[in-house]
């Protein structure tokens, strides 16, 4: 657990995200798990499903990931929280797909022994 918090302790203040800095806010990252898209990229397995995560599941992973900010961080976390927040109620270019907060495709199971 600590290897996972030393990693994050500025994830809020690091970004924007990923390796080419596509995902501007914590949200945008949320949205683009959120939504799988195994079925729909053709460089993942198509068993990679969306997690039909909630507006509200999502702001509360993001205010974990926030509540691991290093201490030294507080004053720019805060406005960088506060930042993301905002621009995540206005601006969300992977949200609203259809596979991002609809039900779970069903998913295959093993063969039973």
């Amino acid at each position: 657990l600590f290897s996972i918090i030393g990693a994050n302790k500025k994830v809020l203040v690091t970004g924007p995200y990923f390796h080419d800095g596509s995902q501007e806010t914590l949200w945008d990252v949320m949205d683009h798990y959120n939504k799988g898209d195994g079925l729909q990229d053709p460089y993942l397995d198509e068993d990679i499903q969306p997690l039909a995560l909630t507006e509200d599941d999502i702001d509360d992973v993001v205010a974990f990931l926030a509540s691991l900010t290093s201490a030294d961080y507080k004053a720019q976390g805060s406005k960088e929280l506060a930042r993301q927040r905002e621009r995540s109620r206005t601006n969300r270019p992977q949200r609203d797909t259809p596979r991002a907060f609809g039900p779970k495709p069903h998913q295959p199971q093993p063969p039973r022994p």
